[in-house]
């Protein structure tokens, strides 16, 4: 049987944020999901990656087509597989999964080019399956060759210098006024929770903030996306009541009135407002208030934008990488079953030898029976094993059922494609 590693895929570049939102996997379903695909024989090992943007499921299998676990999570989140199944984009061959998880895992697909939440996300997926012992030889490699990629991405190019997207940018302005490690005691509020404020409140915690609040008009998706997080909120119609209460406030909504400087009333500390909407929410004399500063899009944007022409010149040295990697991938699997070979005469072998040792020797000799028996082994597999590993092509092929023709060894069901 052959092994392949697959992927199916829902993402920001082939889905609206509606569709993707009902595609999305609590930790808990996630659990789930992985355990009934795995119940059910279909994959021998699997990874889910699931956030705002993408909700993907990457796993190795002997068998199952690409439809079938797409169509297994569609019966998951009871959704119409008519109207979701043109949304997914899929990969059924080892290596093209593998350079697709890598153009993932490094942000080339993100929807801020070179995100840096992504890979952190992978980990965090990586470690779930792990814990679930649902892992499997081809996840395993796929996954570390990704953590080896992103190490060299930061070390050999520019493409993780600053920050790219307006969200994180915000944030990382914030070390201008406040020092990092303060801000876990440090009280935010959030308001409008459409892309850029769902971003900024998933950005924050990472950031070290834990005293998150958000609003919106629609107090309901406030309140879902609060829950999803784990932070608070406060009714839209309420929160002007305590917004000197706050050292951050961030503004992300579009349209309506501004809020005025008297609405803020006095700082209690150092206080600074983030005014990221368009047009702007914050009118500009709150930035004249005693201990408080404005920040508004415009000054954050400009960073981007530099950050932004950084990475896309160094998206030529990140795809590079993903080429070499890709290939040390490639000869990886090419090399499988040469090793399952080794390992099936290694354990021939080592049955003669201990059968043999048994017949012959006393208890008493048993320390020194194993020894010779090792050495042996060593002896014994050295000239095959050399042999098998220099070997190529067709000449390779004929060494290995030579081998299990010789020594009656079965052939491998681990066989691998890439």
């Amino acid at each position: 049987m052959k092994h392949t590693l697959q992927v199916i895929s829902i993402s920001h570049q082939t889905a609206t944020l509606e569709q993707r939102q009902a595609l999305q996997l609590s930790r808990e379903e996630a659990t789930a999901f992985m355990q009934e695909l795995k119940a059910a024989g279909l994959v021998e090992g699997v990874l889910v990656l699931t956030t705002c943007n993408r909700t993907e499921v990457y796993y190795e299998t002997t068998a199952t087509e690409t439809a079938a676990v797409q169509q297994a999570l569609l019966r998951f989140k009871d959704l119409n597989a008519a109207a979701f199944a043109p949304l997914f984009t899929y990969h059924s061959y080892s290596e093209s999964t593998l350079y697709y998880l890598l153009e993932v895992g490094l942000g080339l697909r993100s929807r801020v080019l070179g995100d840096r939440q992504i890979i952190g996300q992978l980990k965090d997926s990586y470690r779930l399956t792990n814990d679930l012992k649902l892992g499997s030889p081809l996840l395993h490699q796929a996954l570390q060759t990704l953590f080896r990629a992103h190490k060299r991405v930061h070390n050999e190019t520019d493409f993780r210098v600053g920050a790219a997207s307006v969200g994180y940018a915000a944030l990382e302005r914030l070390t201008d006024f406040f020092p990092r490690k303060d801000f876990a005691a440090k009280r935010m509020l959030i308001i409008g929770t459409g892309q850029m404020g769902t971003d900024i409140a998933r950005y924050a915690s990472s950031f070290g903030f834990k005293d998150i609040v958000l609003t919106n008009r629609t107090d309901a998706r406030a309140e879902l996306l609060a829950q999803e997080l784990g932070v608070q909120h406060i009714a839209f119609r309420n929160y002007t009541q305590e917004l000197n209460s706050f050292d951050v406030v961030v503004s992300c909504v579009g349209g309506g009135a501004q809020l005025q400087a008297a609405a803020f009333g006095e700082a209690k500390g150092k206080r600074v407002l983030l005014d990221l909407s368009v047009p702007q929410g914050i009118a500009p004399e709150a930035g004249q208030l005693t201990n408080t500063t404005l920040v508004n899009i415009d000054q954050i944007s400009r960073r981007t934008q530099a950050v932004l022409v950084t990475r896309q010149a160094a998206i030529a040295a990140v795809e590079q990488i993903i080429a070499e990697e890709t290939e040390v991938f490639s000869l990886w699997l090419q090399d499988q079953p040469v090793a399952q070979a080794i390992g099936e005469l290694k354990t021939f072998f080592a049955e003669v030898l201990g059968s043999e040792l048994q017949k012959h020797i006393s208890p008493a000799d048993n320390a020194a029976a194993q020894a010779i028996a090792k050495a042996t082994l060593d002896r014994l597999i050295r000239r095959p094993a050399g042999a098998l590993r220099t070997s190529e092509g067709i000449a390779r092929e004929q060494l290995l059922q030579a081998m299990q023709q010789l020594f009656r060894t079965a052939p491998s069901d681990k066989q691998i494609t890439v």
